[in-house]
C-alpha cells in the first residue's frame, strides 16, 4: 500500500503492530506524528455490574410478561436486573510521539507505504539532493515500537545506497500525553511528561474515572533514543539530537494490567525489563527477528489476482479508478491487509483484538472502541 502524500487524518495514517503495541504513522515530513496504543489502557477499573439481589424479582417479571404487560416488565427488570453500569469502560489513547524536522518543509518525490510482507511502515523523501527515509515497525519479539532514520544517495544507475550528509540528521523529539477534554483540564491532567537522562523520553499516567467506576488503571511509556555519531540531549521533556548518522527510537510502554480483575502489575519495572532487553542489540538484528517473527504467521497463506495499469496506482488512485476500471488484485491486496491487521493485534498471549483492533486516537472513541460481539467476531 503506498502513497503519494501523507496522511491528513487519523484514518489515512498506516498501522503496525506487535499485538500489544500499536502506532498510526502519518507520514508529515516537517512535523511527525506517530499516535501510540498500549492494548489493556482503558478507562475505569476493575469492577462488576451486578445489581445485588435481583433474582428476588425475577418471578414477579415473569408473571408480568405472561399477563401481557411487557412494558411494567421492563421497568421492573431495567431496574433490578440489568447491569450497571450499562455501559462499559473505554479503549484509551496513551501517547503521541512527535517528531520535527527544521527545515523540511518543501521535500521532493514523497512517497510513502505500508509493506505487508514485512510489516513496514516507510516515509521517504528528497531534500538538498539528499533522500531521507523512516521506518516504523512494532517489534514482538522485544516488545518495542522502533522508528529508524536513515539517508539516502541515488547512484548513477538509479538505485539506493546509504549515504552520510555533511550535515547528518537533526530533529527534536517530544512524547505527549493525551488529554481527555471530558475528564480532565490543565489543571487536572492524569499524566506526566519529563526527560529520562540525556537519551530519554518518558510518560507516567493513569486513565480517567468513567461511569462512578474509580480509575485504577496506571502507566509508564518511555522513549530511548541511539543516534550513530553526531549530539544528543535532553532539555525538559524534549529530546534534541544534530548531526547524526542514522538515528533509531524504541517506544516501549506498559500498564499495571494483570486481567479484569487485577491490576496489581509495576508498569514502570516492566518497561525496565523491556529495555534491558534491547540492549546489545543493533537495528539490523531487530528488524531481521522482527520480519522473521511476523512472517511465521503471514507467510503461511499466499494469495494472487491478475493484476492491471490500474494495479500500479497509488493505493487511494487505485480505490476511486476500481469504480470504472478492472483491478482483480486490489482484492487480493485487500485480503492481506485485513490478514496483516488481525496479526499485527491480536497474539497469542494478547488480548483479543478489539473493535479497533489496538489502533484508537480518541479518549472517547466510537462504540468505546471496546469489545461488542454483535459485529466485533464477524469483523475479525
Amino acid at each position: 500500500m503506498w502513497y503519494a502524500e501523507p496522511a491528513k487524518v487519523w484514518e489515512e495514517a498506516l498501522p503496525v503492530g506487535n499485538g500489544r503495541l500499536g502506532a498510526m504513522v502519518f507520514g508529515e515530513t516537517a512535523e511527525e506524528r506517530i499516535q501510540l496504543n498500549e492494548e489493556t489502557y482503558w478507562s475505569g477499573g476493575p469492577y462488576s455490574t451486578v445489581v445485588e439481589g435481583g433474582y428476588k424479582v425475577l418471578p414477579e417479571i415473569q408473571k408480568l410478561i405472561f399477563e401481557g404487560k411487557p412494558l411494567e416488565a421492563h421497568k421492573l427488570f431495567g431496574r433490578n436486573l440489568m447491569g450497571y453500569p450499562v455501559e462499559q469502560m473505554k479503549y484509551q489513547s496513551m501517547a503521541n510521539l512527535h517528531l520535527f524536522f527544521e527545515g523540511h518543509e518543501d521535500v521532493k518525490n514523497y512517497k510513502r507505504w505500508l509493506d505487508l510482507e514485512t510489516a513496514t511502515t516507510c516515509t521517504q523523501y528528497e531534500l538538498g539532493g539528499v533522500i531521507y527515509k523512516r521506518e516504523v515497525f512494532s517489534f514482538a519479539p522485544d516488545q518495542a515500537i522502533v522508528v529508524r532514520i536513515t539517508t539516502l544517495k541515488r547512484t548513477d544507475s538509479g538505485t539506493l545506497e546509504p549515504f552520510n550528509s555533511s550535515t547528518g540528521i537533526s530533529l527534536r523529539c517530544q512524547l505527549r500525553g493525551v488529554r481527555n477534554m471530558a475528564h480532565s483540564n490543565y489543571g487536572t491532567d492524569y499524566f506526566r511528561m519529563d526527560g529520562v537522562g540525556q537519551d530519554g523520553l518518558m510518560l507516567n499516567g493513569r486513565s480517567a474515572d468513567y461511569l462512578g467506576v474509580e480509575s485504577k488503571m496506571t502507566y509508564r511509556a518511555q522513549l530511548k533514543a541511539v543516534p550513530e555519531g553526531g549530539s544528543m540531549r535532553v532539555v525538559g521533556d524534549q529530546l534534541y539530537i544534530k548531526g547524526a548518522k542514522s538515528v533509531t527510537l524504541y517506544f516501549v510502554a506498559a500498564t499495571n494490567f494483570v486481567n479484569y480483575k487485577d491490576v496489581s502489575a509495576d508498569p514502570v519495572s516492566r518497561v525496565d525489563a523491556y529495555l534491558a532487553n534491547l540492549d546489545g542489540k543493533d537495528f539490523d538484528q531487530i528488524m531481521k527477528a522482527s520480519v522473521s517473527d511476523y512472517q511465521s504467521y503471514f507467510n503461511r497463506v499466499k494469495l494472487e489476482l491478475p493484476t492491471t495499469d490500474n494495479s500500479f496506482l497509488a493505493t487511494d488512485k487505485r480505490m476511486t479508478g476500481f469504480e470504472t476500471a478492472d483491478d482483480p488484485n486490489l482484492a487480493a491486496l485487500a485480503y492481506n491487509f485485513g490478514r496483516y491487521l488481525l496479526i499485527s493485534s491480536s497474539r497469542p498471549g494478547t488480548q483479543p483484538a478489539n473493535l479497533q483492533g489496538i489502533w484508537n486516537e480518541d479518549q472517547n472513541p466510537s462504540w468505546d472502541s471496546k469489545y461488542t460481539t454483535n459485529i466485533n467476531t464477524e469483523m475479525n
